[in-house]
């Protein structure tokens, strides 16, 4: 399903492919299953992120949700997606999640430029996969790209490859800087030990605090539970 968000002239189309921040909770679970709420807020926070950097680009946006997405596999989701923004007239599309901390407009309007010379961008994640896939209509096959070892640590270089394939031999894939996207907490905390002030720094430190907090409220209750059960001369809990 398609939302967009804004108008403008450009032939190319800015297309968010998101994941759902109660399921990026569910299965990513940065901070623990028990911490599960910390990691919706998380997640929350990054796409609320995601759609003001899309505003600030000014193209034509577009949000399209996995499950809500046609197809089998997460590569047939994804290839769909391009095909029917293609279908729609589209020269050019430029597509990225919403997990990405460090990505800012100014990685898409890159991207947008590196298209009047290049017939694809990549943005590579550290993780190996890639935060932004930028594709020419002349670029895309619709099989083979469904074919990619998504969600792999190898598709960077795959998906490198192929498009290199689809250009010729002399052609060359523009590349913008690397990034990390957040997919777990080793993910997580490479991100933030890099971070030093600004509106996320601020955000991660009071929600890492909320659960510092928690778990030593936690580990408390825990001790007092033990040591009424165990300490002969203490009296027993009030059971409530």
């Amino acid at each position: 399903m398609l939302y967009c968000l804004m108008k403008s002239l450009s032939k190319t189309a800015l297309m968010v492919y998101a994941i759902c921040p109660r399921i990026q909770a569910g299965k990513k679970a940065v901070f623990g299953s028990v911490h599960f709420q910390k990691s919706l807020e998380l997640f929350e926070k990054l796409q609320d992120n995601t759609k003001r950097i899309a505003a600030e680009s000014g193209l034509e946006t577009f949000w399209i949700f996995d499950h809500k997405q046609q197809g089998r596999s997460f590569g047939e989701k994804y290839s769909n997606a391009f095909e029917e923004l293609f279908k729609q007239g589209y020269g050019q599309i430029i597509s990225i999640g919403n997990d990405i901390p460090g990505l800012s407009a100014s990685h898409i309007l890159q991207a947008q430029r590196e298209l009047l010379n290049s017939p694809s961008v990549l943005g590579p994640a550290e993780d190996g996969g890639n935060y932004l896939i930028a594709l020419s209509a002349t670029t895309f096959d619709k099989a083979s790209f469904a074919n990619l070892p998504w969600n792999s640590e190898g598709l960077h270089q795959a998906l490198k490859s192929h498009l290199q394939f689809r250009h010729g031999q002399n052609a060359q894939v523009a590349q913008l800087e690397y990034l990390i996207d957040i997919d777990d907490f080793t993910s997580f905390y490479d991100y933030i030990k890099k971070l030093k002030s600004g509106d996320f720094y601020r955000f991660i430190v009071r929600l890492l605090l909320s659960i510092n907090t928690f778990a030593k409220e936690q580990k408390q209750f825990f001790e007092d539970l033990i040591i009424s059960k165990d300490n002969p001369l203490r009296a027993p809990p009030t059971l409530l």
